[in-house]
């Protein structure tokens, strides 16, 4: 068994070689892989329509629908950049989208979100309600990503990957989600690479979260023989 996990790779229209980046790792990494999780913020903004791929985006989502057409899974867990993706992109790429994720992995109890549920800038909080979702709808996909894109820098805090007190929130709210009966916790949001294990022998459990994709090239590996590891991708 063989798993991967990454995040926050903010892609937008405009950085190609980013985009590049990230088809390469889909197709040379995830494809390898039995399943794939993305834990949340691929896009600098994402707003599913009917019938509708963004055109910057295509390559990357037609790298997953390649995967899944192989009959491997691919789950989506909605970052605070993504606004409901929609039931096309699903039907379309053959991804499962979700907002977080209890799974058994090889007999550990796992739980895997994108983390903003307990740590959203306000906001960003304000703008993922019903009303906002139907006006982007009412807007189309053209006139939302323009306010969108306007609006990037509200919707994240760029220098939260550095604070030492946000990576201390998240292993915290990681040791309460144990306490609950998991064995293993999986998050992202922070930008911050982090591995973290508690007990040892069978009652061992362990905190991960992915990093920061884009800048320091982290995502998280789970395999039958090693279990799970923070790795660094470096493209040949």
């Amino acid at each position: 068994m063989k798993m991967i996990f990454f995040s926050d790779t903010h892609l937008t229209r405009k950085n190609k070689k980013k985009l590049k980046l990230v088809e390469t790792f889909i197709r040379n990494v995830c494809s390898d892989a039995d399943m794939v999780f993305v834990l949340g913020d691929l896009f600098e903004f994402y707003h599913g329509y009917q019938g509708y791929i963004y055109p910057w985006y295509r390559s990357i989502v037609d790298s997953f629908k390649a995967i899944t057409e192989k009959g491997k899974s691919v789950y989506f867990l909605e970052g605070n950049h993504e606004f409901d993706m929609g039931s096309f992109f699903e039907t379309y790429t053959g991804i499962k989208c979700v907002k977080n994720l209890t799974m058994d992995i090889e007999g550990k109890r796992t739980f895997i979100s994108h983390g903003d549920e307990f740590y959203l800038n306000p906001v960003t909080r304000a703008l993922k309600t019903p009303l906002t979702i139907g006006a982007m709808n009412l807007f189309g996909p053209k006139l939302s990503w323009k306010i969108a894109m306007g609006m990037s820098t509200i919707m994240s805090k760029k220098k939260k990957g550095q604070s030492t007190r946000v990576k201390n929130m998240f292993r915290e709210y990681a040791k309460d989600k144990l306490k609950e009966g998991y064995d293993a916790v999986i998050l992202a949001h922070t930008h911050i690479a982090d591995y973290l294990e508690f007990g040892t022998g069978e009652a061992r459990k362990v905190y991960l979260n992915s990093g920061d994709f884009m800048k320091k090239s982290t995502y998280i590996e789970y395999t039958s023989d090693s279990g799970f590891q923070i790795k660094e991708y470096k493209p040949v």
